[in-house]
């Protein structure tokens, strides 16, 4: 017996695992060591008992795609979501700006053209009237890209003369000098002379910070998964800043959650040369695969898409041949990808190289996986490729994205399709694209309802249980992780309790299902109460 033996009774027990519902779970030390009847459990010796009272047992939840340092950092910066209009824009940025030094940078993030009443993105000249003197950058709610007033374009050095590079964005004036907008790899322009650059491998949404900020906002991240019941995550673009982030968190002893790192295409040439060829690292942290990026962001507009009109727009980040070629040598280097695409060619891509040697064990994945095809999704299926979509994204920007490709909508995310193509169901949040809140995220998938109050593809919808399996023992899977995703002996005890039953409330009180208390690793790590606990204290 462990010194400390909990026995959890006393509340619905949803296992997420095979067998009959369990009357109780009995964690001896990090791990559950037993899950059934209380009396059985009861005589594996003492334990102290822990009444759920009437509340809901579930897995500690599996966020498999989040930015949690990007997370944290836009936490810090002003918010833009309910922006409708220039003017509210620059109202919100004007206000937190007085909040910092006369000569601090001002952030914002999270604006959405689709909201803004001009129906565009904004300018620099809107910018402007924030600040013309100090540094003033606005994040799109996608991450793919910034918007920056004059002072900032200038102190980067984007004129007229810089070129836009492939797979990126500089919107222009009629003279050919910036107007404003810098997305995907011209972000690499932003971040300064030493900070992270990864060229036409994806967006570069690293702005600079001092480590001591960062380490903030990492240790801010993380209560906030926490107190969504979240213990796992798969961060999905690791460079150099995260790695170095999380190793000071791991050293510090400040790691709360389990984190499984992507390293950015951009970054895995260390991998090999190293001769990392599987994951690398413990229970805590570790290299998962490599993430890479086919296409640009569906919510903003770059992504690589038919337009409705005959033609397609957006842009693909890579030259001909050249993603396949990365995605072919990861795959035969042992290494799991992660790959964000979008549109149909972009998907096909990502196929097309893993098909070069198949090895479906490997478990690729496909963020987002925006608009496969009936005959794509049937290839993934026997490569063993996994869809990772992110349903709250459908409530959120599903109006615009019917606005802006009518003939794909109904298709956007779709598990539903995933699921009768074969395919495993994979949830995730993406934040800060989306907030980590998983009752928010299943109503989601489970109704495919717009903010407009509009179904966005019925035949997409998945059930509540299959929801929470996303979110949990299929989270797992895409992770390729068993230690966690299920209550089930040997797992790591890492443990949401909710106030109620998820499974037993109407449709649209689904969202307001609340954590109240989070475990990992066997010991309280947030409390609705308190927020985030030191683990290392005694948690009686």
């Amino acid at each position: 017996m462990s010194d400390n033996s909990v026995l959890f009774i006393g509340g619905t027990i949803h296992t997420m695992h095979e067998g009959p519902q369990p009357e109780a779970v009995r964690v001896d030390g990090d791990r559950i060591t037993a899950v059934g009847r209380v009396e059985e459990l009861a005589q594996l010796g003492d334990a102290t008992t822990f009444d759920l009272d009437g509340r809901c047992l579930m897995p500690g939840f599996v966020d498999a795609h989040t930015h949690p340092l990007m997370h944290g950092q836009c936490m810090s910066w002003a918010d833009l979501s309910s922006a409708a209009s220039m003017d509210e824009v620059v109202k919100i940025l004007r206000e937190h700006g007085r909040g910092l030094g006369a000569e601090a940078a001002i952030r914002g993030y999270g604006y959405d053209q689709h909201r803004l009443s001009e129906d565009r993105h904004p300018t620099r000249h809107d910018l402007d009237r924030v600040s013309e003197s100090t540094d003033v950058t606005i994040m799109h709610t996608s991450g793919h890209g910034y918007v920056a007033n004059t002072h900032t374009l200038a102190a980067a050095g984007i004129t007229k003369d810089t070129p836009t590079p492939t797979g990126g964005l500089i919107d222009r004036e009629e003279d050919g000098s910036a107007l404003g907008r810098v997305f995907d790899s011209a972000c690499d322009l932003l971040t300064g002379p030493n900070g992270v650059k990864i060229t036409n491998h994806g967006p570069n949404f690293h702005l600079p910070d001092d480590a001591e900020v960062l380490d903030r906002h990492l240790d801010e991240a993380q209560e906030l998964f926490l107190g969504a019941g979240i213990t796992t995550v798969g961060d999905c673009q690791v460079t150099d800043r995260e790695m170095t982030n999380y190793l000071r968190a791991k050293d510090s002893g400040r790691l709360k959650i389990r984190v499984s790192m992507y390293v950015l295409s951009s970054h895995s040439s260390g991998l090999h040369r190293l001769g990392i060829t599987s994951q690398l690292g413990d229970e805590w942290l570790r290299i998962a695969g490599v993430k890479h990026y086919a296409d640009g962001s569906l919510i903003s507009g770059t992504a690589f898409l038919p337009c409705g009109c005959g033609a397609t727009h957006g842009y693909l980040y890579h030259d001909k041949g050249d993603l396949e070629d990365q995605i072919a040598l990861a795959n035969e280097a042992g290494l799991q990808t992660a790959t964000h695409a979008q549109g149909p060619e972009a998907i096909e891509l990502i196929l097309r190289g893993l098909e070069r040697t198949p090895r479906p064990a490997l478990r690729h994945r496909i963020e987002h996986c925006g608009f496969p095809t009936d005959e794509q999704l049937a290839r993934m299926k026997t490569l063993g490729v996994v869809p990772v979509p992110q349903p709250t994204q459908i409530f959120r920007y599903g109006d615009g994205v019917r606005r802006d490709h009518p003939d794909l909508a109904e298709r956007m995310y779709g598990s539903g399709l995933y699921r009768d193509a074969g395919l495993p169901i994979v949830l995730s949040s993406d934040a800060p694209v989306t907030l980590p809140d998983i009752p928010m995220a299943c109503w989601a998938a489970e109704t495919r309802r717009t903010s407009g109050g509009r179904v966005l593809g019925e035949a997409a919808r998945i059930s509540r249980q299959e929801a929470f399996a996303g979110y949990t023992s299929g989270g797992a899977l895409a992770l390729r992780r068993t230690d966690v995703g299920a209550l089930a002996p040997g797992r790591f005890a890492d443990l949401a309790i909710l106030d109620c039953d998820p499974f037993d409330v109407a449709t649209d009180l689904l969202p307001d299902v609340e954590i109240n208390d989070t475990w990992v690793a066997g010991r309280p790590a947030w409390t609705a109460a308190v927020g985030m606990i030191n683990m290392t204290s005694d948690p009686y």
